[in-house]
């Protein structure tokens, strides 16, 4: 468990090692080299963490004695890297040890002690986040113990670190790493944090250009909202960024950016100018509220490859504005908006520019990859589950760089649909040896723009029965995409309402009496691990083709069914326990896998909630991966719900996966709720996690809030009247109320959008205290600030919820909330209509409007 901690920690040690050694240069160097090599050997060879505290220990006296400043560092990264597992409360006092440290070291010692120390909070405050959640800022108490500390206290501090760790800006950018090339693994980029300050000053940058979402932020929040933020570096160096804002990360993050910028502004070589700057043009551009970030952001890339034209530091910047042309060809629609469909051909004119150039860069790394990416061959194709015997019919066909493909039929059989069925490694080996009965190529409209497109073709008729079609590009090949689909020709078809069948022809539509209905159900063998068929009911439909299908189930819940159904020469068995898979095999995806292997692994506060109490949660999305066996799953939406004990979803909200893959979000219990099992789960039952929700204590008083009248506009005052009201009908006087405002946004129909609206984060609008009068009433006034970051085009409704916690008299603290909507439209029409009804029944439509 020690072993991957320590690995990087030493590498971390001995960076520092190095680092040091340029700036102390006054001192003989001690490597100590067969001091750790022991230490080395008791770690990874004889597993002896113990043994090697000690050994680390003699060397840090040593250290210390004869002023060995790097080692002394490598010793106490060392130290509490191997105390990890040996006593509780490691972080805590690691951060004392890390403290005392700075109180005796120098610089630039000192300033790789803080930065090392801010990364020893951030990890305590990482583990210990859940806690973090619910806690208020507390007045005029004096905060030593970090256990009593908000998630805002572990930010100003880490925050105040990693600031005071780049402060002696001149002494950090003289300590040059270059000298010892020889003795660092120096990677691909090491031109690129040539000096201590880089590497410290992009250590910072990496904390505050996270989106910390636990931090509820102030009214007057910072936002990048000016166009200067896009600026070239010269310029953007120059302006001043102020707030209020004192503990945005955003605006310390530009202030960094300006220190680094104008740091490197002269260099001869500008590769570590144009790393920091393309950085920085990116934060801002996904950060911005500027209604022409995008276009800004573009020119700002535009003038970067100019100004550094064939320089393979800027390859970056190509890659990025190469990247933004393959995004805007996402809006292309085929029958609706076409302004964008070449987008992707100035995305390859970019790519194969900085391809051409022959130095290496992770810019022309990223090109490669999206060349891939945009030239990659695509192919879906559908077809009717059903079709009419002895006349052609048609496939819909979906494709993306391809002009040709082959197609191949197979005739099905009960052991060609089990291998389906089954799906695993042999399927599609087991597949394609079988013999086909009609193979044909079929040229596609050709076309040059990279879309994907649609095409229908004719397949030539067929007798009854069952068929697998296959069709691939590139002739089969261990290459090619491939795809398979289940399909049926006959003329019978049937209609149901629930256990009432008709047969019909499938033409003609007449009833098909005296068929053969032969019923077989689908059971789970736990000795073979695996579902086995089996036949139960024979039916003989009517003169109307009328036949009662019976439930078989002993314990009176539904059952798994398959209908076999023979009518004179014909035959009809719809296997309903078959899935649609594609295949896709090419050098960087060689396994097979159905199209949805997503799943989300949950984590709760607590197993067991009081009505009234907040769950908090957190997700893992995850999908297999050949080489991981589960990969993470980045920027990934879907919807979270929450089900109650009569199984009912009792509250739902959209989530968004992080870079690791990770997301968290919190639902309230309600008050008066049938206790018992709750459950939270993922949309398409992707991920669900129980617990319990029990009532401990029979309250005396509750709270509520009378409803608000009126409507309001964005940035309108609003006024809130609550109330607490005991049981015994009596009114709560002079009860204190701790409340808070909190803002999230919605929308109110995302299906109109090709892709989802990324959720807002919250933001806490305004706290604070009031105390009940003698009719147990309080009121609450909040302004309703908006979310600028988002797009008014989306129509984003914002919710302002108000918490409120009533202790009354006697100490008995009592918790109610209400919510306010606001958006940029004051009503929204609804329409009341089925999704379908007859054509003569369209004659009154009933439209009705609501407030927000």
């Amino acid at each position: 468990m020690l072993m991957q901690p320590l690995k990087t920690l030493s590498s971390l040690a001995f960076l520092i090692c190095i680092l040091i050694t340029n700036a102390n240069s006054q001192t003989p160097v001690k490597t100590y080299e067969k001091e750790w090599k022991k230490v080395d050997e008791l770690i990874s060879k004889k597993n002896l963490p113990k043994s090697a505290l000690a050994e680390v220990k003699k060397i840090y006296a040593l250290a210390k004695k004869e002023k060995q400043d790097a080692q002394i560092i490598k010793a106490v990264v060392y130290m509490v890297g191997l105390q990890r597992e040996m006593r509780e409360d490691n972080e805590t006092l690691a951060i004392k040890e890390i403290e005392n440290e700075i109180v005796t070291a120098k610089e630039p010692v000192v300033s790789i002690f803080r930065s090392l120390l801010a990364g020893v909070y951030l990890n305590y405050f990482q583990q210990h986040r859940w806690q973090l959640y619910d806690r208020t800022e507390t007045k005029q108490f004096r905060k030593e113990d970090i256990q009593t500390w908000t998630a805002a206290d572990f930010h100003k501090k880490i925050s105040e670190l990693y600031l005071q760790s780049i402060k002696n800006e001149k002494l950090l950018q003289q300590t040059n790493l270059k000298s010892f090339d020889e003795i660092i693994l120096k990677g691909n980029v090491r031109h690129l944090r040539p000096t201590l300050y880089d590497l410290l000053a992009h250590r910072a940058l990496d904390y505050f250009k996270s989106d910390e979402r636990d931090i509820d932020k102030p009214a007057y929040a910072f936002e990048i909202d000016q166009a200067s933020a896009f600026e070239p570096a010269a310029d953007f160096i120059t302006k001043k960024i102020i707030t209020k804002d004192s503990l945005s990360f955003k605006h310390k993050a530009l202030l960094v950016y300006q220190q680094l910028l104008a740091f490197h502004l002269k260099d001869a070589k500008p590769d570590a100018l144009l790393d920091a700057d393309i950085q920085r043009l990116e934060f801002v551009h996904e950060n911005s509220t500027h209604p022409d970030e995008d276009s800004l952001y573009r020119t700002a890339l535009k003038h970067l490859i100019s100004q550094y034209q064939n320089l393979p530091a800027a390859s970056q910047a190509s890659y990025l504005l190469a990247a933004e042309y393959n995004s805007d060809a996402e809006s292309y629609k085929p029958f609706g908006d076409t302004t964008q469909r070449y987008a992707r051909v100035k995305a390859i004119e970019l790519c194969e520019m900085v391809i051409s150039q022959k130095d290496s860069s992770e810019g022309k790394i990223n090109c490669i990859n999206l060349l891939k990416q945009i030239k990659a061959k695509e192919l879906k194709f559908s077809l009717e589950k059903v079709n009419v015997p002895n006349k052609a019919f048609r496939s819909l066909i979906q494709y993306r760089n391809l002009d040709k493909i082959d197609l191949r039929l197979v005739k099905a059989d009960e052991k060609t649909t089990d291998i389906l069925n089954s799906y695993d490694e042999k399927t599609w080996p087991q597949l394609l040896s079988m013999p086909a009965i009609r193979n044909w190529p079929q040229v596609l409209p050709s076309t040059n723009d990279y879309q994907t497109h649609s095409v229908e073709i004719k397949i030539d008729e067929l007798p009854v029965g069952e068929y697998i079609l296959l069709a691939a590009s590139d002739n089969f090949s261990k290459e090619a995409v491939i795809g398979a689909r289940l399909f049926y020709v006959s003329n019978i078809s049937f209609v149901n309402n629930e256990n009432d069948f008709f047969l019909l022809h499938r033409e003609t539509g007449k009833p098909l009496s005296t068929a053969s209905v032969q019923v077989w159900e689908q059971q789970y063998d736990s000795k073979q691990s695996k579902y086995i068929k089996q036949k139960t009911q024979l039916y003989t439909t009517d003169a109307n083709g009328y036949f009662k299908l019976n439930n078989s189930s002993k314990d009176g819940y539904s059952f798994t069914y398959a209908l076999d159904i023979n009518y004179k020469n014909d035959k009809l068995f719809m296997n309903e326990w078959m899935n649609d898979y594609y295949y896709y095999r090419n050098p960087e995806q060689i396994e097979a896998q159905p199209i949805d292997l997503r799943r989300i692994f949950f984590f709760t506060d607590r197993s067991i909630y009081r009505p009234g109490q907040t769950i908090y949660f957190k997700g893992i999305a995850v999908i297999p991966d050949k080489e991981t066996k589960n990969k993470i799953l980045a920027d990934y939406s879907t919807w979270i719900y929450l089900r109650n004990a009569n199984y009912q979803v009792a509250d739902s909200i959209q989530v968004k996966t992080n870079e690791y893959g990770s997301f968290s979000g919190k639902f309230l219990v309600s008050v008066g709720v049938l206790n018992g099992n709750f459950s939270i789960y993922a949309k398409d039952q992707k991920g669900e996690t129980d617990f319990s929700v029990e009532e401990y204590k029979r309250p005396k008083f509750y709270v509520d809030f009378e409803k608000i009248k009126g409507t309001y506009k964005l940035s309108d005052k609003i006024k809130i009247t609550g109330f607490a009201k005991a049981y015994a009908a009596n009114n709560i006087d002079g009860a204190i109320i701790k409340y808070r405002v909190e803002r999230n946004a919605r929308f109110p129909y995302p299906w109109m959008f090709y892709r989802w609206p990324q959720p807002s984060g919250s933001m806490e609008i305004t706290h604070g205290e009031a105390k009940t009068d003698k009719d147990g009433k309080f009121t609450i006034e909040f302004e309703a600030i908006p979310d600028k970051t988002l797009d008014k085009k989306l129509d984003p409704i914002f919710e302002y919820t108000v918490y409120a916690d009533v202790t009354d008299i006697n100490g008995e603290t009592r918790s109610g909330q209400t919510e306010v909507s606001v958006g940029y439209k004051a009503l929204l029409l609804k329409v009341d209509l089925p999704s379908s009804l007859p054509v003569d029944s369209l004659k009154n439509i009933s439209i009705r409007t609501e407030n927000m």
